[in-house]
């Protein structure tokens, strides 16, 4: 009787070893998440480093640190943080594989497709646009492999959708690349589903959809997905910087101004400023003002852009801002 107690628990620990996606973890991702949406960084950490405490053999760890950290050097136009974020991807792929190793689970290929896809959307803000397309490729097919395998794995949609309308999109505007394929319309229908049925990827596939319909011009339902997520969000600076870019595509600059000038004044509050953020704001509603003809108030903005350019050497990007405030204002004169 002790005997087939020791098996029966022997059996359940090592069932449990791949649980990748137990109800108490979910706990934890979510309100980790939960303060990353509205750039609470340390307050995110301690659930992130939580899982990993607890949980050292699963990637799910791993992976949302790093995605963290991923979104905290986009929030802050820094890559201070770099090396610390390859490593927490480099740990997800390790932990993945070794559970692929043993058997097949989706959740261990979920965050081995996602570790790519990040990655991919990580080189691309920083123009390594070679590496964003090895890696998207990379991910992409390892999470459509999901849904092939399991069509309400809803998490896989995010990735899977994204990828399938940029490689669209890339077919479309990129002929010299000779891509086939891509359907942007089964793209947008993957991450509605994903917007509605995943665990995890609610926002992320909302946000998604925002840019999405925002390039493909159909800006009433960009808004409503915008200002729907707002609404439970107020406070994000992530969301209004897309709500702003959406405003100034539609050419509502007024609004777009009001915008930007209010990202302004949440990042003129922070303790470390982020003066490409200060700089980029400023550049837009020196755009916004010279669209709607009011030179004074274009001027005045866009002299505050150059007014940056002293911090240009430790955020490399107000060089760019400074070049387009120098052609706009050669244009106003």
């Amino acid at each position: 009787m002790i005997y087939h107690c020791l098996l029966t628990t022997v059996y359940c620990l090592l069932s449990a070893v791949f649980d990748l996606n137990p109800p108490e973890m979910q706990v934890l991702i979510q309100s980790g998440l939960e303060f990353a949406y509205v750039e609470e960084f340390d307050s995110a950490l301690i659930y992130f480093d939580e899982i990993i405490q607890l949980y050292p053999e699963n990637p799910a760890g791993y992976f949302f640190k790093a995605a963290l950290l991923q979104l905290k050097m986009m929030d802050q136009c820094q890559y201070s943080e770099e090396k610390e974020y390859f490593s927490l991807m480099k740990q997800t792929i390790k932990c993945a594989n070794k559970v692929l190793k043993e058997e097949e689970n989706l959740w261990a290929e979920f965050y081995l497709g996602s570790s790519y896809t990040y990655q991919a959307v990580f080189q691309g803000f920083k123009k390594n646009y070679l590496e964003t397309f090895k890696h998207g490729v990379k991910g992409g097919r390892i999470l459509q492999g999901i849904i092939e395998k399991d069509s309400i794995f809803y998490d896989a949609y995010l990735g899977t959708g994204t990828y399938q309308y940029f490689w669209a999109r890339a077919a479309r505007y990129l002929p010299i690349l000779k891509l086939v394929g891509g359907d942007a319309n089964e793209a947008i229908r993957k991450l509605h589903t994903a917007a509605e049925k995943s665990i995890y990827s609610k926002l992320t596939s909302k946000n998604s959809l925002v840019f999405i319909y925002g390039e493909e011009k159909n800006y009433n339902k960009a808004d409503s997905i915008i200002n729907s997520i707002l609404l439970k969000y107020p406070g994000s600076r992530t969301l209004l910087w897309n709500k702003a870019e959406l405003e100034f595509k539609n050419k509502n600059y007024l609004i777009a101004a009001d915008l930007y000038t209010n990202l302004f004044s949440i990042y003129d509050t922070l303790n470390n400023k982020n003066y490409s953020n200060l700089a980029q704001c400023k550049l837009f509603i020196g755009k916004c003002f010279y669209e709607l003809e009011e030179k004074d108030k274009a001027k005045e903005a866009l002299k505050d852009v150059i007014g940056y350019k002293k911090h240009s050497k430790k955020y490399p990007k107000i060089k760019g801002y400074c070049r387009e405030a120098y052609g706009l204002l050669s244009r106003i004169f």
